[in-house]
This record gives C-alpha cells, structure tokens and sequence, in this order.
C-alpha cells in the first residue's frame, strides 16, 4: 500500500512538471509565432491582438516563485492590475511591445469593462515573463 502510494505521488508531481512545460511551450509557440493565435473578433484580424488574447487566457501556468525586479508579476494578474504592471515594468524585446500594444489598444484604452482590465493584466504578465526569461 505505501509503494502505491509513492507511485502515485510520483506520477503526479511528473504530470504537474510536464503540463507546466506544456504550457510554456504553448506560450512560446503563440509568442513567436502571433499568427498561430486563434482569431477573435475584437481584434479585427490583428494577429498581435490574436496573440494577446490568447496568451492572456495562460496566465495561470506562470511560476508561483517568478519575480521580475523582485515583484510578484503574477499577483498583479490575479489582482487585474493592468496600470501597475505597465507602470511598473518594461519590455526588453519589440515583439513584446507590439503584442502588448495592439491589445491594450482594444481590450484596455477606452473600456470600462472589469473583464477587459482583467484580461490586459492577465496578458501584460504573461507577456513579461515570457519577454525576461
């Protein structure tokens, strides 16, 4: 019973390491490669903005322990706040830039919507910690 039970315990850690190199790899993917995004209709065919959606909707599989400047990017997702991580951090590559440009241009300047900030701050930290690893 003990060594079923060490099984088990192995087999779970195993598939929580190898979703969460999944996911990364999903991220990447989308990342590198905007135009492999799904479409959304707001975005009006902008693959950049394709990308943020869909990279905003993985913000979950970022790092429990990840820091960016010794900040918790993810916290500022999970409390929707888009201004403090814009604010707060920068891009260091272009392509960074522009995905976060083309969809706080639609999902941020001008909503009001609660689901949109959300969604800007889930995509700003994604794009973050995909953009300083």
């Amino acid at each position: 019973m003990n060594k079923l039970l060490r099984l088990l315990v192995a087999a779970s850690c195993a598939t929580v390491v190898s979703n969460s190199y999944a996911d990364l790899n999903s991220m990447q993917k989308v990342y590198n490669n905007p135009n492999l995004a799904p479409k959304v209709q707001r975005c009006k065919g902008d693959q950049n903005c394709n990308a943020f959606y869909a990279l905003s909707k993985e913000w979950q599989f970022i790092p429990n322990n990840y820091r960016l400047s010794g900040f918790d990017v993810k916290a500022y997702a999970r409390k929707s706040d888009a201004y403090g991580l814009r604010k707060g951090f920068g891009f260091e590559t272009e392509k960074a830039a522009d995905i976060a440009l083309a969809g706080e241009d639609v999902f941020y300047h001008g909503s009001k919507s609660r689901a949109d900030e959300k969604l800007v701050a889930q995509g700003l930290a994604v794009l973050l910690y995909l953009d300083h690893k």
